[in-house]
């Protein structure tokens, strides 16, 4: 038996669902580091077998589906009409509703509640009978509503629904391998066996002052066991921008807003002099010596073995090679200009991961600080923070955490990074405030690069993403070495 499978992401999304998504259709969102529809189509492979897949993102699309239906052997054939605006939750739970449509002698709507989520029909032909309906002019939920055949289906949420779609979305934490992020639809805990960590997170709340506390979700209730530590946070009904970003849901105005926000952030951080002794040493800490020794606890990892044989196949991006480009550029940046001798104040790491945006009460709040356990350690270069929120904008970190990226072999053998981010006009934007607040373009970009090549040894657990911050880093040093 044959079954053929309609994806419907021609589905009405609320304004709220649009400015987090833009046009994007529900099957592009993605949750946990896949496509909404690529996991949507992998359970009905794993429930149905072998089946044909189709897609429908316009209502003008109905016909042409008719068309090719038609042009095949529709003997014994059974069509599914899925809807979406759903999310697999539990896979093993959705196969059992979908595997039904093999037994269905009448058209069933299969619904969560009062929503449909899909319709199995018994045959083309009645297929081709909704079609012409929805051609008509009629909206297909309402005549997926209009069949008597009910089943109920479990397995599935509703991300149509605006909390539903905030609260799935927004549990796509980058929290690696030491954190444990979990909650409900009113609070966030974090926990990790990594306690002092936890401790200088939550003590980083109280000890930031008053006047900077309106820019951060306050943790409460910490909890310190022999196992973990953990704190709890208020649910904000509000996505991370890395989700936005990453969505393309955002136009450059807005876009230029949110730079607004985030500079007038940076301007307010506390700032004090310091002597040129301490401020080299704080500048030399972030992004000298933390590079020295996050390469070599890389190089100390048995997962970086087989990353470290592929490259050395090429001289250009051996890992000694790239760090001592690193140090090259940034004394040559460096030796160009002239910086204040002050410390700030700095979040440590506010890239669009750790910021929460709405744009319709353009509220900026960030989570996840770097943490301090004393007041002394609330104090960094000022250009850390600016080089965080360039790897984002710039550097395309988001996209990486997301899974949208890939490593192709060249025609030569070379290995080519492929992000298909379109955000040189951001860029642009990015570089433009960064320089009309007195920050210069390159210095952030080049330690820019000293992150990406920091946190190697964190993303071990992925060698293939540390493979491509690896190109990343180098693809960065060549655009830097063509300006400078």
């Amino acid at each position: 038996m044959k079954t053929i499978v309609i994806y419907d992401d021609a589905i009405h999304k609320s304004e709220l669902i649009k400015d987090i998504i833009g046009e994007k259709g529900f099957g592009e969102v993605v949750i946990n580091k896949k496509k909404n529809e690529d996991r949507y189509r992998e359970m009905m492979e794993q429930a149905l077998g072998e089946l044909l897949w189709f897609k429908i993102t316009s209502v003008y699309q109905y016909s042409d589906i008719m068309s090719r239906i038609a042009s095949l052997d529709t003997e014994n054939v059974r069509v599914v009409h899925a809807f979406a605006d759903f999310y697999i939750v539990d896979s093993s739970q959705a196969q059992l509703t979908f595997r039904k449509t093999f037994y269905v002698d009448d058209v069933y709507t299969a619904y969560l509640e009062e929503n449909p989520a899909a319709v199995l029909f018994p045959s083309v032909t009645a297929y081709g009978s909704f079609c012409k309906n929805v051609l008509a002019g009629e909206d297909s939920k309402s005549l997926a509503q209009k069949f008597k055949g009910r089943i109920p289906i479990e397995g599935v949420m509703d991300i149509g629904n605006v909390s539903n779609f905030i609260l799935c979305i927004s549990g796509n934490f980058d929290s690696r391998f030491f954190n444990s992020v979990s909650g409900d639809q009113f609070i966030v805990e974090k926990k990790s066996s990594n306690r002092k960590k936890i401790k200088s997170e939550y003590t980083f709340y109280q000890l930031v002052p008053e006047d900077m506390k309106y820019w951060f979700v306050m943790p409460f209730d910490y909890r310190e066991t022999p196992e973990y530590a953990s704190y709890k946070m208020e649910r904000l009904h509000m996505t991370d921008l890395a989700i936005k970003w990453v969505h393309g849901s955002m136009d450059p105005e807005e876009f230029g807003e949110l730079m607004d926000r985030y500079f007038y952030f940076f301007r307010s951080r506390h700032s004090k002099d310091c002597s040129a002794e301490q401020y080299a040493a704080v500048t030399d800490g972030l992004f000298v010596e933390k590079v020295h020794s996050r390469i070599a606890e890389l190089k100390g990892k048995k997962e970086f073995e087989p990353i470290n044989r592929l490259l050395e196949l090429h001289c250009d991006t051996r890992i000694d090679a790239l760090v001592e480009k690193y140090f090259r550029l940034k004394e040559k940046i460096e030796k160009k200009l002239t910086f204040e001798k002050k410390l700030v104040i700095g979040h440590g790491d506010p890239c669009f991961a750790n910021a929460l945006y709405s744009k319709a009460t353009k509220t900026l709040k960030f989570i996840d600080p770097k943490g301090a356990l004393t007041e002394e350690q609330l104090w960094t270069n000022a250009y850390y923070d600016i080089a965080k929120l360039s790897h984002s904008v710039c550097g395309n970190y988001d996209f990486f955490n997301n899974n949208l990226y890939e490593i192709r072999i060249g025609r030569d053998f070379s290995y080519e990074l492929e992000i298909q981010s379109g955000n040189q006009d951001y860029v642009e934007i990015f570089r433009r405030k960064a320089e009309e607040n007195g920050y210069d373009y390159w210095a952030v970009r080049i330690y820019e690069v000293s992150l990406f090549l920091s946190m190697l040894p964190l993303h071990i657990d992925n060698p293939h993403k540390v493979f491509g911050f690896i190109l990343n880093a180098k693809q960065i040093m060549e655009e830097i070495e063509k300006n400078v």
